[in-house]
């Protein structure tokens, strides 16, 4: 009985021992977890962006004259100066934006901005407002509130809903301000979802942000149109006047230098 027996449990042994082979051959293959997108907005110390900045003031229409456009041209430059603790106990950054008119001049602090990044998101605070710059991972058509950490249900520059859009593909941005044109080969688009519900005969409001991955924000575009209109006081029809507006205003921020180098 013994001497039968004793194959059996060597045998049995070696199985053993060739299944915790194979465990330990597991254990050393890495597995790459899944990209969530936190590389489209790269949040350090010492991360910089500068941006041309064209902005378009339209003025009041009235029945007997258009609306006349004046625009604006300067530079943003927006940097990651420090990371701290907040009132909550959470490591959070400092942006700091500041100001030039052309590059001749030395940049001058023009507001001061927190940002918090995590896995799950990107939460940037100005003047006492958080709002949801991005959430992770990143997908083709994911919708989320903008507003979802701050009480702005009347949001009249942006549409509450954001959607993600053209993710992993290129996009360039104009010559501009002596900067050539350029090309990023990996971006996301973030948009306000409700356009349909935004745009009508009375008003047209825009908004979109690209982030390139390994760079951050590259390009922001913003508008606000209330159209002008009256009554004609022979039909008693609404008459809005194509070009002219009670109020149009659109903002266009270029990217044309980061780093750090």
């Amino acid at each position: 009985m013994n001497l039968k027996a004793r194959p059996r449990r060597t045998l049995a042994a070696f199985a053993v021992a060739g299944a915790v082979l194979t465990l330990a051959g597991c254990k050393n293959e890495s597995v790459p977890a899944p990209d969530s997108g936190a590389g489209y907005y790269p949040v350090a110390v010492g991360n910089f962006w500068t941006y041309a900045v064209a902005d378009s003031l339209w003025s009041q229409a009235t029945q007997t004259a258009p609306s006349v456009v004046t625009s604006t041209a300067y530079q943003f430059k927006e940097t990651i100066t420090e990371e701290f603790t907040d009132a909550a106990g959470k490591k959070v950054f400092r942006l700091v934006r500041s100001k030039r008119q052309n590059a001749s001049q030395e940049f001058k602090n023009d507001s001061v901005f927190v940002l918090s990044a995590t896995g799950q998101s990107v939460v940037l605070t100005r003047n006492n407002t958080r709002t949801l710059e991005l959430i992770f991972p990143v997908r083709e058509g994911r919708l989320w509130n903008f507003n979802a950490f701050n009480n702005n249900f009347n949001d009249t520059i942006t549409a509450e809903t954001r959607r993600y859009s053209r993710v992993g593909e290129p996009f360039t941005i104009r010559a501009v301000a002596g900067s050539p044109a350029q090309t990023f080969a990996n971006t996301i688009t973030t948009a306000n979802a409700g356009v349909a519900a935004e745009n009508s005969l009375l008003k047209r409001i825009g908004y979109q942000q690209v982030f390139a991955k390994g760079v951050g924000p590259v390009y922001r575009r913003r508008d606000y149109f209330l159209n002008y209109n009256y009554t004609d006081s022979r039909t008693g029809n609404q008459i809005y006047v194509p070009g002219s507006y009670f109020f149009g205003f659109s903002r266009r921020e270029t990217l044309i230098d980061y780093g750090p180098r």
